[in-house]
């Protein structure tokens, strides 16, 4: 069984990783974290998770794409993405749930609400 609260949080921006990253485990969720698609495959081969919170643009590919593969990997895996720049009609087609604006300001109320109750 996948602990309720467990994380994978994954961005190739250093300050956003940790900035993000620290602002949810204060909240109380279990938050590992993966700089870069790569990393986070890695990771979800060997680790179950319930949430993977993704950045839309990396490289060496996309938030979008890597959505897709970790979904393969592990099929019950709920997704939700973090983007300056993509809106919502990018999401057609992607396994995402939902879509925040960066910054992500995790103490406005609903914020945490989506994952809160998975």
């Amino acid at each position: 069984m996948i602990p309720r609260n467990r994380i994978l949080l994954v961005d190739d921006d250093p300050s956003g990783l940790a900035m993000l990253g620290l602002a949810l485990k204060r909240t109380g969720f279990n938050v590992e974290t993966a700089s870069g698609s790569e990393e986070a495959l890695r990771l979800l081969c060997r680790k179950p998770f319930q949430w993977m919170v993704t950045d839309a643009r990396m490289h060496p590919f996309s938030g979008f794409l890597l959505t897709l593969e970790a979904k393969r990997i592990q099929p019950a895996l709920r997704i939700v993405m973090v983007s300056a720049v993509a809106g919502e009609g990018d999401l057609a087609g992607y396994p995402i749930e939902h879509l925040f604006p960066k910054p992500v300001a995790v103490d406005v109320p609903g914020t945490l609400a989506i994952l809160e109750l998975g």
